[in-house]
């Protein structure tokens, strides 16, 4: 199942719900960090150094030789509290040498192993459209207050009338609802089926965007334990045919 997150707007937290969620997929899940503007999970999980043998750029070279599923299983960086995370782009620009057409099929059509993509704030001319065309589901992240809930109602109706085809579902994931607009009411506006909301976390988001190690607690911390509820109630695999 291929599963991408995107955002209307800039820092709602999809990188942390991304990783957050895929921590507590009940399945083996793969993390991509597909943000066409140059991702975050280096800076924040990686703590500003990735491998450079672990990114989407050098997925893309290696598959010409070797299938994609086995290529994740090799390169994927895995930390002990998290899930496997392939990196993302070096720098803006780079996304329009990702054939994203092609790699996200190869995604698509992993039957054993789910991948949750980070596809940042979606914009019409960054080039991972046919990532989201690909994808089973695709989840618009966002805050509760109104900009941003307009932003989302104005980006899930671009992604259902002129994106996504008919097959993919759509749905909204809400970071702090209640602050002030509740999630039900976002959803609403929005038109699509409601995910679930993230708690804001501050000290369990570092984790994941900060590079923070996970205390003790880290597991039961508001954020995972909310993420653990979402990740458990997804579709099962053979549900995104």
């Amino acid at each position: 199942m291929l599963i991408t997150f995107v955002s209307a707007k800039n820092s709602p937290g999809v990188t942390t719900a991304t990783l957050a969620l895929a921590a507590e997929w009940p399945r083996e899940a793969f993390v991509v960090d597909a943000d066409p503007s140059g991702g975050d999970i280096a800076a924040g999980l990686g703590r500003g150094s990735w491998p450079p043998g672990s990114t989407v750029l050098e997925l893309v070279v290696q598959a010409r030789h070797e299938p994609v599923g086995h290529l994740l299983q090799r390169m994927a960086v895995r930390v002990e509290h998290g899930p496997a995370v392939l990196g993302g782009l070096g720098r803006p620009g780079q996304a329009a040498a990702v054939p994203w057409a092609q790699l996200s099929g190869a995604f698509r059509a992993l039957g054993d192993v789910d991948v949750l993509c980070d596809g940042g704030r979606f914009l019409a001319s960054g080039g991972i459209t046919p990532l989201l065309q690909a994808s089973h589901h695709v989840v618009v992240v966002t805050w509760s207050t109104l900009p941003a809930a307009r932003s989302a109602a104005r980006l899930t109706a671009l992604l259902r009338e002129e994106v996504l085809p008919s097959t993919a579902a759509l749905g909204l994931l809400v970071v702090g609802a209640g602050r002030p607009y509740p999630a039900s009411d976002i959803a609403a506006a929005c038109q699509v089926p409601l995910l679930g909301q993230l708690p804001l976390d501050p000290r369990a988001a570092r984790v994941w965007a900060g590079g923070r190690e996970p205390g003790p607690g880290f597991r039961r911390s508001a954020l995972q334990r909310e993420a653990r509820r979402i990740a458990r109630a997804a579709p099962p695999a053979q549900a995104a045919s």
